[in-house]
């Protein structure tokens, strides 16, 4: 369960399309022209918000919409409130969450996500 690199590492190592194709299409049913240049349009930090978000969908056992043209022009990431999952007590073990403030509401979210959306931090 638990990302075994940092996105960064994920999107660097792989290159960031093949990184993200990987989550959406691992059985390569479309073409890499149908969606590269919509996905090279996005910002880096796009691109991770993009790619996180598939990620976590997966860990919950969710579906990633299909097509990736598709999914990069209609997905729009948000970060995951863990709080109430069965894996949230998997990521505060395993030091991976922060209790953080989205959209006026405190949670528990990866510290990948705290870092990408900007989210405040709440100290103890």
């Amino acid at each position: 369960m638990a990302q075994a690199q940092s996105i960064d590492d994920a999107l660097a190592s792989k290159g960031s399309i093949a990184a993200f194709w990987k989550l959406v299409d691992p059985e390569n049913k479309y073409p890499y022209s149908s969606a590269i240049d919509v996905w090279y349009r996005l910002s880096l930090n796009e691109q991770r918000k993009l790619y996180l978000y598939l990620l976590y969908r997966k860990w919950r056992g969710l579906d990633v919409y299909g097509e990736p043209y598709y999914v990069i022009m209609n997905c729009h990431p948000v970060p995951f409130n863990w709080n109430g999952t069965a894996r949230c007590e998997e990521l505060i073990k395993e030091h991976k969450v922060l209790i953080a403030k989205y959209n006026g509401s405190w949670g528990f979210y990866t510290k990948d996500e705290v870092a990408l959306y900007g989210l405040e931090i709440k100290t103890i």
